[in-house]
């Protein structure tokens, strides 16, 4: 813009001189005529030029200067002029002549310089734009490609950062660095993995022992009361530690992807299973269970399918109040289960993290964590709320699942029992 604007005023400066050195020329003619007939020429007034004579007390200075006059043939327009004055004597007298030009043509033809000059500035930067997208997108292509695959990069999967070949040197020290740092990132998490899962097994068998032991222990007949109260809390406390290291196990398995067959889960028949299965539980405390399921059938693994279910339904009934409710709905795209319960007593964000739980829970603070990792591993959106005083999850299905074709719909409405209506 700064380059337009300087151009502009020195084409015009460059217009105003030419126009300038065709006043001197009328200058020199008239200087020559008074000259050699020591007289004043005939004043003249043409459409484009003007020339006359003024008497003058005293040499009027030479000067050019920019006026402008009212044209009634112009449509009452006023016009620029470009003059010039300077003294002429004849016969000792002195008079002041003026040559005046208009500078339409000149006006005219900057204008017309600088509409073709920005038209060719457009077209320029119009064929440097397309050229220069075409070009940088393709000496960019490597960079691009690489941090697609650094959005892309998955741990759980053994797949490297494809590099496209490239003849830049920033561009091969980045392919570089990002190879070697996912490199390092993936044998770290194998090793963290490998010791998991190792340290994991190597707990099973002395667990095992030592919740036997305790067994036998319980069962002495000699023991005194305040014994037989400090190995209950003993075994207790094995028993959650055996949960917590299967757990631990289980969610190893997830992320090495050790569940990776899968077939049709029809889950309205695996919800109506697990609720029977839960009737003790849901009877101990009187809950009020409603239930909308609709035919879905789900690629998954029927074993992770369960868990899934498993701890989702437990979850909802250990964290339920006394003769509190339970509402679970299915839909081909989505699972929904809510139960009441008071707030949570830490930041929701966090609810999905490994150990998050509240003080009041004896659980190992894992299970909606495997419930979350079950739902990445397959694509799905594990999401929660609390609204209106009751704890929803829900699961999106992605993508959407496709019907049993069953035609009946599975609803129930209990409190102590489960029945079909």
């Amino acid at each position: 813009m700064l380059g337009s604007i300087g151009y502009y005023f020195i084409v015009r400066s460059v217009l105003i001189h030419e126009l300038d050195d065709a006043l001197k020329v009328e200058e020199a003619e008239i200087l020559s005529h008074v000259h050699s007939l020591d007289e004043l020429p005939e004043p003249s007034s043409y459409r484009d030029q003007q020339i006359s004579f003024a008497p003058a007390a005293t040499p009027v200075r030479r000067q050019f200067i920019n006026i402008t006059r009212w044209e009634h043939h112009r449509h009452d327009e006023t016009q620029p002029y470009r003059q010039l004055l300077f003294p002429v004597t004849v016969k000792g007298k002195v008079y002041t002549a003026s040559v005046t030009k208009s500078e339409e043509e000149t006006e005219d033809l900057l204008e017309w310089i600088m509409l073709v000059t920005a038209g060719m500035i457009i077209i320029l930067l119009g064929i440097l734009f397309m050229a220069n997208r075409l070009l940088l997108r393709r000496i960019w292509q490597p960079f691009y490609q690489t941090l697609e695959g650094l959005r892309r990069f998955d741990l759980t999967k053994k797949e490297s950062i494809a590099h496209t070949p490239t003849s830049i040197e920033e561009f091969r020290d980045l392919q570089t660095a990002v190879e070697q740092m996912t490199e390092k990132i993936r044998k770290d998490y194998e090793m963290l993995r490998d010791f998991t899962d190792n340290a994991s097994h190597e707990m099973q068998t002395p667990l095992a022992i030592i919740n036997s032991k305790l067994d036998l222990m319980i069962q002495d007949q000699e023991l005194k009361e305040k014994h037989h109260r400090q190995l209950q809390a003993m075994y207790d406390a094995v028993g959650r530690l055996r949960t917590l290291n299967q757990s631990l196990l289980l969610l190893t398995k997830i992320e090495n992807n050790q569940f990776a067959q899968a077939a049709p889960v029809d889950l309205e028949i695996l919800i109506e299973k697990k609720l029977i299965q839960l009737e003790d539980p849901i009877r101990v405390k009187h809950l009020n269970i409603t239930t909308d399921v609709q035919p879905c059938e789900l690629q998954m693994n029927a074993y992770l399918t369960d868990i899934l279910l498993n701890n989702l339904l437990g979850n909802a009934i250990r964290h339920n109040y006394d003769r509190g409710a339970l509402d679970i709905v299915l839909r081909q795209e989505f699972l929904r289960i809510s139960n009441t319960g008071a707030a949570l007593p830490f930041d929701p964000a966090t609810i999905f993290d490994r150990f998050t739980k509240g003080g009041h829970s004896e659980g190992t603070g894992l299970g909606l964590a495997i419930v979350k990792q079950i739902c990445d591993n397959y694509g799905h959106v594990l999401t929660y709320s609390y609204e209106e005083n009751q704890h929803v999850l829900r699961i999106q299905f992605t993508p959407p699942m496709t019907g049993t074709g069953r035609p009946s719909e599975f609803r129930q409405n209990a409190v102590l029992g489960l029945s079909h209506e």
